[in-house]
């Protein structure tokens, strides 16, 4: 059976050996906006001539190799960078920890003792080792986010829907997006363009909205970080506590996301019953259970959370707040101390997933010497805007960020 050694050494190992390195069979440019950028894909993309096995080896052993490539590898190739391979992703993409249990845990360069994050965390590791300027994953319930927050890079999630999935490996079909990390925010901004069809220009200093809902989430060092970087802006908003039901909405969003796991992989998973990691295994284990009257009492929650968020923006501006609670996981780390870690996380991870907002993560601060990233979150459709601030915001705040 496939394991570690379909992973190649040398590269932090986020990198799966088959596909990596050069391809002659693939359509690509020596000009346009991302020549000279190496491309990393997440092993859920199709490649042509390469088969995708989404972290499990059971998935892989039953697939072909793709006919055309997915439409966002594509028009990435299309637009300059330069193929350098597919990467590790968490099995069968449904974790946040960055731990696959058939093909290791790739190494945090950033945190080494510490977990990258997941579910993309190949693409995370691959762009913070500088093996790859940028790196194609998919996000779903925070697997673009959260990695970018812990490995210290940029990472974006469209507003749902904005950029097309074909030819893409399904999780969660309502939640699922996909994102790209890169190693610059002015990088992560062309890939957009190129995805989106779209220009981000620029535009008025946007007005940064804080949740207060977020604040008591946070661990002591990330807010302490975070009040001393909102005391030098010009222009903050409060949403009073009380606005944002986190809890609730994460719950909705665990319920939702494994109704839909289920609908989607669930008679995979009874007749073929692959092995899965422990964790993985549990969470298909509890998305087997989940009856329609708590998918019905979820989606009403979705249906708040959305009208919730579009009242938070009515008056303007952007909500600014810590990518997750708390910087990563030691790798030794208990499973319990992880999921723990993965269910206050969804409390911040959920806004935008709920609500099918656009986000991005950027590179902030450090804490005991390990990475911690700020987002910007803005309504549906305004993704051009979100990069906007979030490049603002970090200019602003370069040089002057606390460290613990």
């Amino acid at each position: 059976m496939s394991g570690a050694d379909d992973v190649m050494p040398g590269l932090h190992g986020a990198f799966m050996r088959e596909g990596c390195g050069p391809r002659a069979d693939l359509e690509r440019t020596e000009s346009g906006p991302l020549a000279g950028c190496r491309l990393a894909v997440k092993d859920v993309f199709d490649v042509i001539g390469l088969r995708s096995g989404a972290g499990n080896p059971s998935w892989l052993a039953e697939q072909k190799p793709a006919a055309a490539s997915a439409v966002a590898v594509r028009v990435l190739l299309a637009a300059g960078a330069q193929w350098v391979g597919k990467t590790v992703t968490d099995e069968l993409t449904y974790s946040l920890a960055g731990i696959n249990a058939h093909y290791g845990t790739p190494r945090n360069p950033a945190a080494p003792e510490r977990l990258p994050g997941g579910s993309s965390s190949g693409s995370a590791v691959a762009v913070a080792a500088g093996h790859a300027d940028i790196a194609l994953g998919t996000d779903c319930g925070g697997s673009i986010r959260l990695p970018a927050s812990y490995c210290g890079i940029w990472g974006m999630r469209p507003t749902h829907g904005r950029i097309a999935t074909n030819g893409c490996f399904t999780l969660a079909h309502s939640f699922d997006t996909v994102s790209w990390f890169a190693r610059t925010g002015a990088l992560l901004s062309t890939v957009f363009e190129q995805l989106a069809v779209s220009s981000v220009l620029p535009r008025p200093a946007a007005r940064l909205l804080v949740a207060d809902d977020t604040l008591e989430l946070l661990d002591a060092p990330i807010r302490a970080a975070f009040e001393h970087a909102l005391a030098g802006q010009p222009s903050v908003r409060h949403i009073p506590a009380e606005t944002l039901p986190l809890s609730a909405w994460a719950a909705a969003f665990r319920t939702l996301q494994a109704a839909e796991i289920w609908q989607q992989h669930g008679e995979w998973i009874r007749t073929v019953r692959p092995p899965l990691g422990p964790d993985v295994a549990q969470r298909f284990e509890a998305a087997s259970r989940i009856v329609p009257a708590q998918t019905a009492a979820a989606q009403m929650q979705r249906v708040q959370a959305a009208a919730t968020m579009a009242r938070v923006f009515d008056a303007g501006g952007m909500l600014v707040m810590p990518t997750v609670p708390t910087i990563a996981p030691r790798l030794d780390a208990a499973l319990s101390e992880v999921d723990g870690i993965r269910a206050r996380s969804m409390q911040l991870l959920c806004v935008a997933g709920m609500a099918g907002l656009p986000q991005v993560s950027f590179p902030w601060t450090t804490v005991e010497g390990a990475p911690a990233g700020l987002s910007v979150i803005g309504p549906r459709g305004s993704d051009e805007a979100v990069l906007c601030a979030a490049l603002e915001l970090h200019a602003s705040l370069a040089g002057r960020c606390a460290t613990a």
